[in-house]
């Protein structure tokens, strides 16, 4: 779960806290309600935005994957000590 913390000015929650009182929803289950919707209506028109890399980081990419499968890579079990000995 991602929590978000969200600035409001006393007009937009007014607006909302009068839209969500007709659901007789409070003002933060009338927020969640409006993403809800607004995430399944994109889910549903996947209008879900692709983003696409950049020349440069799709060449690293490619490169990295060589290296994986010449059996260059190591697997890390655990991450905290592979940065601790880093240093």
């Amino acid at each position: 779960m991602t929590k978000v913390q969200l600035s409001l000015t006393d007009e937009e929650a007014a607006l909302l806290s009068g839209y969500g009182a007709q659901f007789g929803y409070n003002l933060p289950k009338i927020i969640r309600y409006i993403i809800s919707k607004a995430a399944e209506r994109a889910l549903r028109e996947k209008t879900i935005p692709v983003y696409s890399m950049s020349e440069e980081t799709e060449k690293k990419g490619s490169q990295a994957l060589v290296e994986h499968n010449e059996g260059k890579t190591s697997k890390i079990d655990n991450i905290d000590e592979y940065f601790d000995s880093l240093l």
